[in-house]
């Protein structure tokens, strides 16, 4: 019972540790790019802004090697939203909003009719939340 108590109150000291050390991110702004553009010409990214310990700010998009951002682009909305039901300035706005909300990029949903670009925010956020703001590190963190 005595070797069953330490083991308890070791076990639960080690868990308190790791818990401070894991959490909290440092106020900055973190961003994440992809090394190469996708087969169409698209680099996804996105820029994190943390406030007070938070998420307060999100820009996920894509760009060309023209500079013209994929939320802005009329001829892009044209050929998807009659195809999937949604369009970049808007999937991209609701999963903004998703992060803010809920703090945490697993609970993030996946859009329906934008499952690659869901994924790729995902991978992005993880990325610029785990190398940048936990860190503070605000360099651009490029990811393969």
């Amino acid at each position: 019972m005595k070797k069953f108590s330490i083991a308890l109150v070791a076990a639960l000291l080690c868990a308190s540790l790791l818990t401070g050390c894991s959490s909290g991110m440092k106020d900055g702004t973190y961003k994440a790019e992809y090394k190469n553009a996708d087969d169409h010409g698209w680099k996804d990214y996105v820029q994190v802004t943390v406030s007070g310990g938070k998420i307060s700010e999100v820009d996920f998009d894509s760009i060309n090697a023209d500079g013209v951002l994929k939320s802005a682009d009329p001829s892009y909305r044209e050929a998807m939203e009659p195809v999937s039901g949604t369009y970049p300035e808007k999937f991209m706005k609701e999963l903004e909003d998703q992060l803010i909300s809920k703090q945490e990029v697993k609970k993030v949903d996946t859009l329906a009719g934008a499952t690659l670009s869901t994924d790729s925010f995902k991978v992005l956020v993880t990325e610029a939340l785990s190398k940048g703001a936990q860190k503070g590190n605000t360099a651009t963190i490029i990811v393969e």
